[in-house]
């Protein structure tokens, strides 16, 4: 069993890894869940293995994740900045919120802004590989929150025009016509 577990956190890690190469060069996996489910199986693989092993170099190894995050967890109960060290760490692989088909090549994607944030961020992605997309425009700009429609006016190489839906909780008119400042974008 032991030996197995270590495999499964062995090749999470590399999965992350390579996760984490390909978000420097803006390239994420299409599924949605995809990073966060390798995340997570690193995390409760390795938690296991320092709990299963009686071996010092295999302790040693799974304690250099378990006991920090142990150590985090408790002080998040008394004191809230590790979890926002959390969130910032987490944060490029949280999966969005929504995603929405500009065209058969370009999604445009809503994800959190972050606690810094007024509103939601969005993404303008295109499928680059068959299971990569990669980022081409991020828009921070707009403080609309709740975002649950997004539709295309137009679509070219200088100019994007959206319609976005909302909660109707900010003072933008619903629905909000969002015009990204595009420069040599795609």
């Amino acid at each position: 069993m032991e030996k197995i577990i270590k495999r499964i956190s062995f090749y999470s890690l590399i999965g992350i890894i390579i996760c984490s190469i390909f978000l420097v060069f803006d390239l994420r996996f299409k599924g949605k869940y995809t990073t966060t489910i390798l995340g997570l199986t690193f995390l409760i693989s390795t938690v296991i293995l320092f709990g299963l092993t009686k071996k010092t170099g295999t302790k040693i190894y799974s304690g250099i994740l378990t006991i920090p995050l142990a150590i985090f967890g408790v002080s998040s109960l008394i004191w809230e900045m590790p979890i926002i060290f959390f969130y910032l760490l987490a944060m490029p692989f949280h999966p969005p919120i929504a995603k929405f088909e500009i065209d058969k090549k370009h999604n445009i994607e809503v994800r959190d802004g972050g606690f810094m944030a007024c509103g939601e961020s969005l993404f303008i992605t295109e499928t680059t590989v068959l299971i990569m997309d990669k980022l081409k425009h991020v828009g921070n700009n707009s403080c609309v929150t709740g975002i649950n429609k997004i539709e295309t006016l137009e679509f070219k190489e200088d100019k994007a025009d959206f319609l976005i839906y909302h909660d109707g909780k900010t003072e933008f008119k619903n629905p909000y016509k969002y015009q990204p400042e595009i420069k040599n974008v795609w």
